[in-house]
């Protein structure tokens, strides 16, 4: 089922009237982004560097098929974000403060995609440079031909995203606006913790090297978007159950973007968290974030009401969450 069809009748959000793109902003802060940009300014890493990185520097000895797997799965992902920018400019318009902070937003989510991409298309060049026959001859025609057709494949694989993303963004056209940043924050939050923990589970340095440099652009996002839905709540208090409904119907955008998704997100997890307590340690993670948004007593009927564990939409063959067993887990936090 695509989010498409999931979207087309929210759990919990449905009844919500779609308002007027005037009234789409948040708390406007200037000073918000300025601080944003100096830390982009100070904090920016090369795409460069990554690019011209010679794909015989890939010590493919340690690269596993589950890595290119989902830095594969990754990669698709952070294809759709043109489209993505391009309808939270169209939806904030009103708001230039955040039209402003998706500017610089936008350029670095793309240079994640880049990064992957190349990445992904010099590790399998590297593989297939090891064949019996082929030499590892870097303008061998034969290896040329090779990188070629993986990119051709990955193009088309990256069509299919951007199709898939005109038709639908993954966020209900009826969001207000700290609904749309809520949501946000907590897709950036998942992405970094994604990021950060793969990379130090491969044993490639070169992925682990770019996966690091992405999960700290991704946690200085989901800072941003977090500041932002405090200062929305903190104005108006009585958004919060908003917020709280969007969170339960909360889904990644890979749900919607990759027919194959629930096997992808799978192996994903397997890979940055592949024992039960840095599963148990994640989720922590996750419930605090959660609680800084909107509380803990909140945050507890997020994920004990919600849909989360289900990509935001119902699913009957899924329990949820009993409280006493979120209460455990956070005391107890990786106790077996």
């Amino acid at each position: 089922m695509s989010k498409l069809a999931k979207l087309a009748s929210p759990t919990f959000t449905g009844d919500q009237p779609v308002i007027s793109a005037s009234a789409r902003h948040t708390v406007p802060s200037r000073e918000d982004v300025i601080a944003f940009y100096r830390t982009h300014e100070r904090l920016s890493w090369n795409l460069t560097e990554v690019l011209d990185l010679d794909w015989r520097e890939i010590r493919i000895e340690e690269l596993t098929q589950t890595d290119i797997d989902v830095v594969e799965s990754a990669l698709l992902v952070e294809s759709n974000n043109p489209d993505y920018v391009a309808e939270l400019l169209e939806y904030f318009k009103a708001d230039s403060d955040v039209c402003d902070f998706l500017m610089m937003w936008g350029v670095e989510e793309w240079k994640h995609y880049y990064a992957l991409y190349d990445y992904l298309v010099k590790a399998q060049t590297a593989l297939a440079a090891k064949e019996p026959g082929l030499g590892g001859d870097p303008e061998s025609d034969r290896l040329d031909k090779i990188a070629r057709s993986i990119r051709a494949i990955l193009d088309e694989k990256v069509r299919d995203v951007r199709e898939t993303s005109e038709q639908n963004w993954g966020i209900p056209k009826h969001y207000a606006p700290v609904q749309v940043v809520a949501n946000t924050t907590l897709q950036e939050f998942v992405t970094a913790e994604f990021y950060r923990h793969h990379a130090a589970h491969t044993k490639e340095p070169t992925l682990a090297k770019i996966e690091s440099l992405l999960a700290k652009d991704e946690t200085r996002h989901e800072m941003f978007y977090e500041a932002k839905t405090k200062d929305c709540l903190a104005a108006d208090p009585d958004l919060m159950p908003m917020v709280i409904d969007a969170l339960k119907e909360f889904g990644m955008p890979g749900t919607y973007l990759l027919s194959d998704y629930d096997e992808r997100r799978a192996a994903m997890e397997q890979a940055a968290f592949p024992t039960l307590a840095e599963k148990k340690d994640a989720f922590v993670r996750l419930f605090a974030k959660v609680s800084r948004l909107v509380g803990r007593a909140n945050a507890l009927r997020v994920f004990t009401e919600g849909n989360y564990l289900t990509d935001g939409f119902d699913d009957a063959k899924r329990s949820k969450l009993r409280p006493e067993l979120i209460t455990r887990l956070l005391t107890r936090k990786l106790a077996l």
